[in-house]
């Protein structure tokens, strides 16, 4: 297995201690509306919880990566030619957006584009 997944998992069991404890202290609710459980919180223990749920969230993907890479490299596979792509898009999920792209300057690029646009639908929807 994996040294990323083994982190990921103990960064996920921190999570979910510090989310337990924080249930126990009564710094954090939760409940189930329709099908989608929530969890909201005040204090250190919902922040470390929710800290070490998104770590263990990246390192988990970051770790497949880091196989494929690994896998390429064993097997002696290399591409004989480099093609590039460069693209990204935004996904806005009421205020929060979402960006993903190909390099960090498609990126930063589509991070401005969404912070103009969150103004922008601030001004129109507030009057």
């Amino acid at each position: 297995m994996n040294k990323l997944r083994i982190f990921s998992l103990i960064c996920l069991s921190v999570g979910i201690f510090s989310f337990a404890f924080g249930f126990y202290k009564g710094n954090i609710e939760g409940g189930i509306v329709l099908f989608f459980p929530y969890i909201s919180g005040t204090g250190i223990y919902a922040f470390l919880g929710f800290v070490f749920f998104l770590l263990a969230f990246f390192l988990f993907i970051y770790s497949f990566k880091t196989d494929i890479d690994f896998f390429k490299e064993e097997n002696g596979e290399k591409s004989k030619k480099e093609t590039s792509v460069k693209g990204g898009g935004i996904v806005l999920i009421g205020p929060i957006p979402i960006v993903f792209g190909s390099n960090w300057k498609i990126a930063l690029l589509l991070m401005i584009v969404a912070i103009i646009i969150i103004f922008i639908s601030f001004i129109f929807f507030n009057f």
